[in-house]
């Protein structure tokens, strides 16, 4: 079997688009965003930040270690969008059962009319960020009906809505935090012209960001100049070889491993 038909047996691709349904209009403005008009500035929404981690991604790929710190940060802050989440929703739930006679009975909450959204991107961050959008349409959900049967007061209902949303618009804004700037991490070692504009821009770095030995095991590949770099290392330094066991490297060692065997092969040819 040639090299061109393993790769497209090893690629996969739907059939037909993933849907999500969002019951709510807060969960829907977060999807769409807004489009920047004469009058009105632009907001952010999901395929927009998909479209801008699409381009830090490409940047991942083209040996930008600012690129593959931020792609970091924004899965870190992601983490902590869910976190923060499951507690709301905890905490309405919690709120609601305790207020409510045990004689009453409350019938499920959705809307008769969801929107459905196909979900176009190809992106992990994306993803994940899909995944906590619909559990904002569940907070939502709850608040309405907390606030329907009388427990929750309008001005309650509006604050824990507000803060949801101003939580999310939060993650979703981290991808401005990445200027792209061309630098590499060849740059940044030899210190030139394009390393300090970038350190200007973005501040300095971990030297594990620098080195291409911290990242996150959801970030794309390191381009084969670099794992072939981080490879000659492990050979002169085999203790190093203990540094990937962590988890979050597990893609980069396996690339590692690849890498070092073609050298090996190419070596006794």
């Amino acid at each position: 079997m040639t090299k061109e038909a393993k790769s497209k047996m090893a690629s996969i691709a739907p059939t037909q688009d993933i849907e999500i349904e969002l019951a709510t209009r807060p969960a829907l403005r977060l999807w769409q965003g807004r489009e920047k008009t004469e009058n009105r500035h632009g907001i952010l929404g999901l395929p927009g930040f998909c479209s801008r981690v699409r381009s830090i991604e490409q940047a991942i790929r083209e040996d930008d270690p600012y690129a593959d710190y931020h792609f970091a940060q924004i899965e870190e802050g992601i983490e902590h969008l869910s976190e923060d989440l499951d507690e709301e929703l905890k905490d309405i739930k919690a709120f609601i059962d305790e207020n409510i006679p045990p004689a009453m009975r409350l019938p499920d909450v959705a809307s008769k009319n969801p929107a459905v959204v196909p979900v176009r991107f190809a992106s992990r961050l994306g993803f994940q960020l899909v995944y906590q959008l619909l559990k904002v349409d569940q907070i939502v959900l709850s608040v309405l009906l907390a606030n329907h049967i009388g427990l929750l007061p309008n001005k309650e209902k509006f604050q824990t809505l507000a803060r949801v949303e101003k939580r999310v618009r939060g993650v979703l804004h981290l991808v401005y935090r990445y200027r792209h700037t061309g630098v590499t991490r060849d740059d940044m070692a030899a210190n030139n012209q394009r390393a300090q504009k970038a350190k200007e821009l973005m501040g300095d770095l971990e030297i594990g960001y620098l080195e291409g030995s911290t990242r996150s095991d959801n970030a794309p590949t390191l381009p084969v100049k670099r794992l072939q770099t981080l490879g000659g290392e492990l050979t002169r330094h085999p203790k190093a070889k203990g540094k990937l066991q962590d988890p979050r490297l597990t893609d980069l060692e396996s690339e590692l491993d690849r890498v070092l065997a073609e050298q090996e092969a190419t070596a006794t040819a």
